[in-house]
């Protein structure tokens, strides 16, 4: 899913495209040249596409294979469909193959510069997480979004050669345990530690399994977010805490509580003028921004008006260390 309720997008082929009513089958060749502006009518379900009116989703390929679909001045492979949703309006689904989109990942998680085993190994975490998580979407008419809820998708603008071989040469492998594929959570970097995705997601009924126990790491000390500081006034702190829905009043100090085996924080302690909140350290990091916050990996002090956060690695923690990968591979570490 590229787009979802959008009222109108801005279709462009690098060739003659191809439209197809998804529900009559019949087909519609529009000449090479213009941008078209695709828009859903007021009053009808139906969508707008120059002159041309279909009251069903429609499909649009190139009509030479090597050339790209141009969605809002950015190129993908493969076909775009626009979808007519329960609200009317449209939702814009790239369909592609699997190594194709795992090539639009790649630039967006990992520097395609990185050494090539630890490329391959971040092609294989991302094709099983993929492939695991088809149709998490299912209800919005995709199987996956493009943000990072799922992966970050670019399509072909994001591709790069280096990166796009790695994907080739590791062409199918997924990762599986007990003859099943696995949820190949992988984040940034683990400030030397990765951690057990019950201490991360316990409250979503996370099994633990051996797979996604945390590991020593210490190889990923190369990351600039390694080790951070961050500062924030306490009147942000409640602002935010606010937005993300908690009933907190004048923040007057923020407590850690207790940490796990890889040092990583297991709950936050808020004070405030109305009482205390106590809050999974994960949820304290998503409420305030996991771009401020990098990792619970983190001690804070709070002086006047101020906490003070010190911090390691960047990201929950769980799964594969993309850093730490990095660091794997430059130490003669093959991709498996």
């Amino acid at each position: 899913g590229l787009i979802e309720s959008t009222d109108s997008v801005s279709i462009k082929g690098e060739c003659d495209i191809e439209i197809t009513n998804t529900k009559t089958g019949k087909k519609f060749n529009i000449p090479y040249g213009n941008i078209h502006v695709v828009k859903m009518a007021n009053v009808s379900r139906e969508i707008i596409f120059e002159k041309i009116r279909f009251d069903a989703d429609i499909r649009i390929i190139s009509t030479k294979s090597d050339k790209k679909i141009i969605v809002n001045g950015k190129r993908y492979c493969g076909s775009i469909i626009l979808k007519i949703n329960n609200r009317k309006k449209l939702t814009v689904v790239n369909e592609l193959g699997i190594e194709k989109y795992i090539c639009g990942i790649m630039t967006k998680e990992v520097s395609p510069s990185w050494s090539v085993e630890s490329l391959k190994a971040q092609a294989v975490v991302a094709r099983t997480y993929a492939i695991k998580n088809f149709n998490r979407h299912g209800d919005n008419g995709f199987d996956l979004c493009c943000k990072t809820h799922c992966q970050v998708y670019g399509g072909f603008d994001s591709e790069d050669e280096r990166s796009n071989k790695a994907v080739y040469a590791t062409d199918g492998e997924v990762l599986k345990y007990n003859g099943e594929i696995i949820n190949a959570f992988y984040s940034s970097s683990c400030g030397g530690r990765t951690e057990n995705v019950i201490n991360v997601w316990s409250d979503s009924g996370t099994k633990n399994p051996e797979y996604l126990a945390g590991v020593k790491c210490g190889f990923c000390k190369a990351d600039k977010w390694h080790n951070w500081l961050r500062t924030i006034s306490l009147k942000t702190v409640k602002s935010s805490l606010l937005s993300a829905g908690y009933k907190v009043g004048d923040v007057k100090k923020i407590k850690t509580l207790g940490t796990t085996q890889s040092g990583r924080i297991k709950e936050v302690l808020i004070e405030h003028s109305k009482g205390k909140l106590y809050l999974q350290s994960s949820k304290f990091r998503s409420a305030i921004d996991t771009n401020i916050i990098r990792s619970t990996n983190f001690s804070v002090k709070t002086k006047k008006g101020t906490a003070y956060f010190n911090g390691h690695g960047w990201g929950h923690g769980v799964g594969m260390c993309q850093w730490g990968a990095k660091g794997m591979a430059e130490n003669g570490w093959d991709y498996k």
